[in-house]
């Protein structure tokens, strides 16, 4: 009773420092939630739209943008994200290369899954039948996914081995974890011990349904600026962040929290052995770069890209590095190879 006691004390005191934090940078970000900056971060109208159908039957939405004809990369965004948030890669990517973006389940255009199928077996499904739909027969793509639309490419390797092989020439996985997502994160301050004393209290954080309201206020968007980016980060990022978070039903950032709570992806991660680019931020406190070294070490074939100053957010807070790496893996593994 007394360490489940001082479990919640220490949890209450780390959810006063974050409330300092934000009542702090409120002020700075609510100037963003009118800055006419950020239309120009609105969604790229895509060439075409589809519907493809998982495993389970869940209606994944699908958008596609560029020429058909060229080499393809496939988009997977990150939990309470959508398609939006790969504004940046997609309008830059587009002008010369096919790009396919998609949904995750729950997300987005995409269907909310029925009770019990918020689970890396189901992104990976989901994405499995992404590609089977859009990389035509003897033809490969470049994966990239950020946080836990990276977590489905390595789920997709331990259930699809085949279907990686056939349709998969190389893989990005940016600000993401396969373990430990609580007691490794740093969104509370302290040591290792601390944060595994207070881990039950940040597991039902994690999978909590409460919500968040319509639209980002002042003091959302400066919690958002705490978990998901760096200090550095400009208020329009953090805005286009916040409401990309927002629009995501409640009860999916629920049922994929409770997952990403007990995640342990470790023995899928031999499976994925294609090239790999892994990459981090140094100031992800969602992700920290300590995931991201050990991913590296533990694939087949990885190179570590550690971006300094970054968050978790690497696609809006850093998206020419992102750009510049994304082309590297097409470079090398498509465009040689045709």
């Amino acid at each position: 009773m007394r360490a489940k006691r001082t479990a919640v004390l220490v949890g209450a005191a780390a959810v006063a420092g974050a409330a300092y934090y934000v009542r702090r940078q409120a002020q700075v970000d609510a100037e963003a939630l009118t800055d006419p900056r950020l239309d120009a971060m609105a969604p790229v109208s895509p060439r075409a739209e589809r519907t493809v159908r998982s495993t389970d039957g869940t209606a994944i939405h699908v958008a596609e943008y560029g020429p058909t004809d060229a080499p393809t990369v496939v988009l997977a965004h990150g939990w309470t994200c959508a398609i939006g948030f790969y504004t940046n890669q997609i309008r830059a990517l587009s002008r010369d290369l096919h790009v396919v973006a998609y949904d995750l389940r729950g997300h987005g255009g995409s269907a909310v899954p029925g009770k019990g199928q918020f689970t890396t077996d189901a992104l990976a499904d989901d994405l499995a039948a992404v590609l089977e739909a859009t990389v035509p027969d003897g033809r490969k793509a470049v994966v990239v996914g950020h946080s836990m639309g990276a977590m489905s490419i390595v789920a997709l390797a331990a259930k699809h081995r085949g279907l990686l092989h056939r349709k998969v020439a190389a893989a990005m996985l940016a600000n993401t974890g396969v373990t430990d997502l609580v007691t490794g994160s740093l969104l509370q301050p302290g040591p290792d011990g601390l944060r595994r004393l207070t881990a039950p209290v940040g597991r039902k954080l994690l999978a909590s349904s409460l919500p968040l309201g319509r639209r980002p206020t002042a003091a959302s968007m400066a919690l958002m600026r705490y978990i998901g980016l760096a200090p550095s980060a400009t208020p329009e990022q953090v805005a286009f962040c916040a409401h990309v978070v927002m629009e995501t039903p409640r009860h999916v950032r629920g049922g994929f929290g409770a997952t990403l709570a007990s995640l342990d992806l470790r023995t899928a991660v031999p499976h994925l052995d294609v090239p790999a680019t892994v990459v981090t931020g140094t100031l992800d406190r969602l992700t920290p770069a300590r995931h991201g070294r050990r991913l590296a070490e533990d694939l087949p074939q990885a190179r570590l890209v550690e971006i300094e100053g970054v968050g978790h957010m690497t696609p809006v807070e850093a998206p020419d590095v992102l750009e510049r790496e994304i082309r590297s893996l097409v470079d090398a593994h498509l465009t040689a190879a045709a």
